[in-house]
């Protein structure tokens, strides 16, 4: 139990010493990461507030079947029962003919004098559904024109749905090229901070591991280095990214009220709490690979 005690205690301070002795790249490592993981961050933020307008947007994008005046009752009721249970699909709603209609004289007031000499109700009742999820639209679309017998025709916005699911499918592309790049630039420059202190001590990596030191040993305190760094630049990227939307959040919310900006607390706290997790993470495993190739001796 002492010699773990003694283990510990040698590799924090070690880790600690090779901080101090070299505050310069330290100090940039620190700086740097902070930088990538604002931006990062950032741009998480960009993404979800997309991806949730492209998700509003969609769910305003209706699916309208007409029904045919001679359809049975009890089979348009069957079919809303199995589309309310499709994925994708949020509601389902009946539209009869007289509402059809007192949607129509409440729209077009200057279009009463048409329905004046009509006798009869002209427009039929419909189905209509609220999406989801806009991509199930043009498949759904095709199921419903197939039942000829019980619809008349099938109404959706197709150049929207294809126009927002485009808009989505770039968005995650480029969401994931992002996250990616950043990642890499975060772990480029650990890695090269770590590997300089590895490249100064390398001699005593040797000495240590002839005589008998673990890898985990003569790992340990680089690691420990990487992950302060890591932490240390993502926990004032946290705090930063937290001050920021405290002031402008609700700005841009009252100018842009229309877009549903993700500015609630919950939202910043994970968002923080998933920056400072990236920059541990992402430290840790850079000194983890930075000493490997001194370690085969």
């Amino acid at each position: 139990m002492q010699a773990r005690l003694n283990a510990l205690r040698y590799v924090l301070g070690t880790a600690a010493h090779g901080l101090w002795r070299n505050p310069t790249m330290t100090i940039g490592a620190v700086i740097t990461t902070t930088v990538m993981l604002i931006t990062l961050a950032a741009f998480l933020a960009i993404n979800d507030t997309l991806n949730t307008m492209v998700t509003a947007l969609g769910r305003k994008s209706n699916l309208i079947a007409y029904v045919r005046d001679d359809a049975r009752p009890s089979r348009v009721t069957a079919i809303m029962r199995d589309l309310e249970q499709r994925p994708g699909v949020g509601e389902v709603v009946f539209v009869t003919k007289d509402d059809a209609l007192q949607l129509f004289v409440e729209r077009f007031t200057d279009q009463r004098d048409v329905l004046d000499i009509l006798r009869t109700n002209p427009l039929p009742a419909s189905v209509e559904l609220r999406m989801d999820n806009p991509a199930v639209l043009p498949a759904l679309a095709d199921e419903l024109r197939g039942m000829a017998e019980t619809f008349e025709s099938v109404v959706v916005p197709i150049d929207v749905v294809e126009r927002l699911l485009s808009i989505s499918n770039v968005s995650r592309v480029a969401g994931t090229v992002m996250v990616v790049a950043l990642t890499a630039v975060t772990l480029f420059v650990i890695v090269n901070t770590i590997r300089i202190a590895v490249y100064a001590r390398r001699q005593e990596i040797e000495v240590m591991k002839l005589v008998g030191a673990t890898d985990w040993f003569v790992r340990g305190p680089f690691v420990i280095e990487g992950a302060v760094i890591g932490v240390v630049g993502a926990t004032i990227a946290a705090v930063t990214l937290v001050v920021l939307y405290a002031q402008a959040a609700p700005q841009v919310t009252r100018i842009i009220s229309f877009l549903p900006i993700a500015a609630d607390a919950g939202f910043v706290r994970n968002l923080a709490v998933f920056t400072v997790l990236v920059g541990l993470v992402v430290g840790s495993v850079g000194s983890y690979f930075s000493v490997r190739r001194y370690l085969a001796v």
